[in-house]
């Protein structure tokens, strides 16, 4: 299977995005996913819901977010 990754522009806007809408408690990553995607709907026509759900996935597990 394909390592999916994020452009660097679109992580940056990820991030801060997560920071401000999530700064005590992160629900479960899909949920950030769709809400992120439906703020920023060509990051999400660019990237899918699967590559950015990875990401916040991979984000968490090493402490990112």
């Amino acid at each position: 299977m394909p390592q999916l990754k994020l452009p660097e522009n679109i992580f940056d806007d990820l991030c801060r995005f997560i920071s401000k809408n999530y700064p005590n408690y992160l629900p479960n990553s899909l949920l950030i996913a769709q809400a992120f995607i439906l703020k920023y709907q060509n990051h999400g026509k660019k990237c899918g819901i699967s590559a950015i759900n990875k990401a916040i996935e991979d984000g968490i597990k090493r402490g990112l977010f």
